[in-house]
């Protein structure tokens, strides 16, 4: 059996202990390290299993490839069946480990917007004392709109609970009971529940159904308090709607982990928009996330291997 891992900017190269974890779970296996950035068909070696992204224009050569499981949430880019020469190509994703980190990432957003940090960080860089003290938030006692009730969006609910917040969540499935949320909503919903809101935070995959879903009907009906995290994909959020929010002051700051269009470009008006604080999406990091990554990867490689049903499987119809 051979495995491919490619590595890219985010699914850094494995340790000597981590690699170990892999082959304990299937001895005798053949891996081969490769680079997405430079990698060719060749270079991958012709492998049954890829742990990481494979290079699109690469897929089609991948003759005997039978499973991709991906460092990341997301899958955007392979979502499209039609890329593959197996049309029962198993394609998941690493659902499940980023909760923590994201959801520690969004309560800094938070509370860096609340408390105007980024003000206070410039003035110490200036060397300037320079209190504002009418631009402070508290978490406490606001209402909370959470797009997306997974992983990170119930990481996310769990640590508001302690802010003393009511917390509105939604999900594609809203009848089913929330063990952290006794309100939640459909997204058809979502523009009704806008005006009750303090904090919007998107834990959304980016599809066809979540694309500029945060647009200039959206940004209108926003409390004038209101601030937008956005740690799922940019494209759920319309750009220009959101640089004319914040700069006629329709809402009060935007923290964006990530952007559309991504990596933001130098001039981008989104970067001098007032009250917004970009992080370029890094809100997964954390020192244990690769070994949380592969122990996802190790539990579905011996599903795999023993012909057991396999989690977190890329729905190719919904897009996620």
């Amino acid at each position: 059996m051979k495995l491919t891992i490619v590595n890219d900017n985010f699914f850094y190269k494995l340790t000597d202990g981590l690699l170990a974890k892999i082959r304990d779970a299937a001895p005798g296996i053949e891996i081969t390290i490769a680079d997405l950035r430079t990698a060719t068909a060749a270079d991958l070696n012709d492998p049954e299993i890829v742990y990481g992204r494979v290079p699109v224009h690469a897929l089609g050569e991948l003759h005997n490839l039978k499973w991709i499981h991906l460092g990341s949430s997301g899958s955007n880019g392979l979502n499209d069946i039609s890329l593959y020469p197996d049309p029962d190509i198993i394609l998941t994703k690493s659902s499940g480990t980023f909760g923590i980190p994201i959801a520690e990432h969004i309560i800094g957003m938070m509370l860096t917007l609340g408390r105007n940090f980024y003000h206070c960080f410039d003035k110490q860089r200036e060397g300037t004392w320079s209190p504002v003290w009418s631009d402070y938030h508290e978490i406490y006692d606001s209402v909370v709109l959470v797009l997306g009730l997974g992983d990170i969006g119930t990481e996310v609910c769990r640590r508001l609970s302690g802010f003393g917040c009511r917390i509105i969540g939604f999900r594609k499935d809203h009848t089913v009971p929330h063990k952290l949320v006794s309100d939640v909503r459909p997204l058809s919903r979502l523009r009704e529940s806008l005006p009750e809101a303090d904090y919007i935070v998107l834990c959304l995959p980016g599809t066809a159904k979540t694309d500029k879903l945060i647009g200039h009907k959206e940004f209108a009906l926003m409390k004038s308090n209101a601030m937008v995290i956005n740690v799922g994909r940019g494209m759920v959020i319309d750009t220009d709607a959101l640089i004319e929010a914040l700069d006629t002051k329709k809402i009060a700051g935007a923290g964006l982990d990530v952007t559309e269009p991504e990596p933001l470009p130098a001039g981008h008006p989104l970067w001098t928009a007032p009250n917004v604080f970009i992080t370029p999406h890094v809100s997964a990091g954390s020192q244990r996330t690769e070994e949380r990554r592969v122990d996802i990867f190790v539990d579905l490689l011996k599903r795999y291997i023993a012909g057991e049903e396999m989690y977190n499987r890329v729905n190719f119809d919904e897009g996620y």
